[in-house]
Formats: structure tokens, sequence, C-alpha cells
């Protein structure tokens, strides 16, 4: 009987996180002369990767309640705390940048969130497909 490793599910989220890191670093006048801050999208991937570590925690905890009522709880409470950090964090950008607001940066966040919870959601489901006892 093997289970499969409950670390594994968060590799895909880390490796956009790094890839996001990395590719900002180097391309950043590339982006600046597209008018996205390189700070702003680091920043709202690391945003993006604390939610998803948590919505992900939630996520296998629900996969793992025998009833039906632990399932929808963890289910909901994963999404809906990733949707309530990030829209919190944005509006918390939004206030405090005031007129130096980057509107390309925050969308490619928003682009981002997409991808996470993409990526997110397929690690899950293979996680749960290698488990024994699913």
């Amino acid at each position: 009987m093997t289970n499969a490793p409950r670390y594994r599910v968060y590799l895909p989220i880390i490796v956009l996180f790094l890839v996001t890191l990395v590719s900002c670093l180097l391309f950043s006048d590339r982006l600046q002369g597209w008018g996205i801050n390189p700070t702003v999208v680091i920043a709202g991937s690391f945003i993006l990767l604390l939610a998803s570590s948590i919505s992900l925690l939630l996520y296998q905890r629900a996969m793992q309640h025998a009833n039906t009522m632990g399932f929808l709880r963890n289910t909901y409470s994963g999404l809906f705390f990733k949707l309530l950090f990030c829209a919190i964090a944005a509006i918390v950008y939004v206030l405090v940048a005031k007129a130096k607001l980057n509107k390309p940066g925050l969308f490619t966040c928003m682009f981002l969130y997409l991808i996470y919870t993409f990526l997110e959601m397929r690690s899950l489901l293979q996680w749960n497909k290698a488990r024994s006892n699913a």
C-alpha cells in the first residue's frame, strides 16, 4: 500500500513561482517597456503562492474527509480563502499605490491567478489519483 506524498502537490505552484521570479528578473527591462512593473508581478506571484499553498492544504483535507459535509466545508473554505486573500491584497495595493497604480502588472497577476488555479487543481487531481485509498 503506497500513499502519494503530500508535498508533491505543491511542486507545480512552487515551480511556477520560481519561473515567474526568474523571468521577471531576467526580462525586467522588456516588461517595463511594456508598462508592466516587475516588482508588482513578483509580489503578486508570491501572494498567489501563499494563497494557493493554504487552499491546497484545505483541498487535501477535503479529499480525505469521509463525510460530505467535511468535504464541502474544506473545499469551499479553500476556494473562499484564496479568492478573499487575493482580493484583499489587490484592494490594499490599489489603495496604497493610488496614482502609481500599475494596471498592466495587476492584470498580469490576474492572469497568474488563473494559471495558479489550473495548476492547483491539476496537481490535486493527480495526487488524489495516486493515493492508494482513493
